[in-house]
């Protein structure tokens, strides 16, 4: 793989990165707020990149197993993997079909749909498997479900935190002028979060 290649391939990861963490942000203030749809919407976002991720470093393709190679070789990655799963990489393709194929398989079936909390509760007489579930979230476990199948959130957030170190290590070495940038600026940033949470803090009289 060439570097002006690898230099797409390293940006595209880290936005992806990026992505999922602004998608589990807005999750977990789903979560504060105890808002339902917000909390399946988020969770349901943050699958979105988290799914790109294991595509473009666990293709299923044979035709694009070599560019997976090459991207897990310089970012030093093992092949047993969180994101290495299929159903994750493979999640958003043909999904017509596959929620086709969900609801003929639990036909008759007791289903759940857009659910906080154990679906177990729902229905302590039924016998709910994962494959009754279309879409919930249970906090206790941090397994979210999608189409019958959970995935633990709690792993993929911790996946891709590590997974954000090793591209953001390779992103500086190749773009040491934006790494270097993007310092000042988050610098820059904190410093200015911080007067405004001091000057929120400082007593009336101070302010006047």
């Amino acid at each position: 793989m060439d570097n002006n290649t690898l230099s797409i391939y390293i940006h595209e990861l880290r936005n992806q990165c990026l992505h999922t963490k602004a998608a589990f942000d807005l999750f977990n203030q789903a979560m504060s707020a105890q808002a339902g749809p917000g909390i399946l919407y988020g969770g349901q976002m943050v699958l979105m990149p988290a799914s790109q991720l294991s595509a473009m470093l666990w293709p299923a393709r044979a035709r694009s197993r070599a560019r997976g190679e090459s991207l897990r070789k310089v970012l030093q990655l093992p092949e047993k993997h969180p994101l290495n799963d299929r159903r994750l990489g493979e999640l958003w393709e043909h999904m017509d079909q596959k929620t086709d194929e969900f609801i003929a398989e639990t036909k008759g079936e007791h289903v759940v749909i857009d659910f906080v909390g154990d679906p177990a509760s729902i229905n302590p007489d039924a016998r709910i498997e994962d494959k009754h579930i279309y879409r919930a979230y249970n906090p206790a476990t941090h397994i979210y479900y999608y189409r019958g199948v959970g995935y633990n959130f709690q792993a993929i957030a911790n996946a891709i935190s590590e997974l954000s170190g090793r591209i953001n290590a390779v992103w500086a070495q190749m773009f040491p002028d934006q790494a270097k940038a993007e310092i000042e600026y988050q610098k820059q940033l904190a410093e200015a979060q911080k007067a405004q949470a001091e000057q929120a803090a400082a007593p009336e009289a101070d302010k006047a």
